[in-house]
C-alpha cells in the first residue's frame, strides 16, 4: 500500500542527499521506502525499544514507575472508603 506524506523541502534534501551515498554504496538505485526502512534499521535498537515501550503504556494503560505511587495512594483511598461503607466482618 502506498502513502503520500509531507516533509518540507530542507527534510527532503537531505533524504535525498542520504539516498545519493546509499546508492553510490550499493551499486544500484533505491527508493525512498527502502531509504526510510534503512533509516529505521539503523536506528540504536534501545531507542526503537523504549518508543515501542511508550507507546504500548499509552495504548495499555500500563502505567510509568513515576505514577505507580500516585495509583497505589488513589486505591488504597478508595479502599477504605468501601469499608466505611460496608465493613468487613469477620
Amino acid at each position: 500500500m502506498t502513502t503520500t506524506i509531507q516533509i518540507d523541502d530542507e527534510t527532503k534534501k537531505k533524504l535525498f542527499r542520504i539516498k545519493l551515498k546509499l546508492e553510490e554504496q550499493k551499486g544500484e538505485a533505491i527508493t525512498y521506502n527502502d531509504l526510510i526502512e534503512y533509516l529505521i534499521e539503523s536506528q540504536p535498537s534501545d531507542l526503537v525499544r523504549k518508543l515501542n515501550l511508550q507507546e504500548f503504556r499509552s495504548l495499555k494503560g500500563i502505567l510509568p514507575k513515576s505514577a505507580m505511587k500516585t495509583y497505589l495512594d488513589e486505591k488504597k483511598k478508595d479502599l477504605n472508603r468501601e469499608e466505611k461503607l460496608t465493613p468487613i466482618k469477620n
